[in-house]
């Protein structure tokens, strides 16, 4: 069955999305002994009922293969410039992550942006998952290096038990 792509909301999506989003986590997460994935589902609803999300699905009949999440809203650097969006996650199943599945998840995303009026996207890549081929491919241009730095975890106490009892179990 084909891979099939649209845009849903998240609401609708929800139940799904919160399956991938430990997978996610895992997948590109980086500091994960000092922080927990933890969906704030009240701020992304509150994000949704503003208007700011927009998400792009990847689906194999009925099963989320993959998604595109981001953000549309006015960037204050530039008033009066437009809508841009700014990529908060995207995600395919490792088994789908051949052939043109990510480069048609990010074309669809592109093409309903251009259709909502947005002029402008941004996004990024983990270091160790480098996606820049892909982007380069579709005539982004590299613009940014982000750098992190921990400054202190709230859920390090909750992460040193979760690894203690683990340690236990094994």
């Amino acid at each position: 069955m084909p891979i099939t792509f649209r845009v849903e909301q998240w609401s609708d999506a929800l139940t799904e999305l919160l399956e991938l989003f430990p997978l996610l986590w895992d997948d590109v997460a980086i500091d994960k002994d000092r922080f927990v994935a933890k969906c704030d589902v009240d701020k992304y609803a509150a994000l949704e009922k503003a208007g700011i999300l927009h998400l792009v699905t990847a689906r194999d009949g009925v099963l989320l293969a993959g998604f595109f999440l981001m953000f549309v809203t006015p960037n204050a650097h530039y008033r009066g410039a437009g809508l841009m969006a700014f990529t908060d996650l995207y995600f395919l199943l490792p088994k789908y992550r051949r052939g043109n599945t990510g480069l048609n998840l990010f074309s669809l995303m592109e093409e309903t942006l251009r259709a909502k009026g947005v002029v402008k996207m941004y996004s990024s890549h983990k270091i160790h998952r480098d996606r820049s081929a892909m982007f380069k491919f579709l005539g982004w241009t590299a613009s940014d290096v982000v750098y992190s730095k921990v400054l202190e975890s709230p859920y390090r106490e909750e992460h040193e038990r979760r690894t203690r009892m683990l340690e236990e179990e094994n």
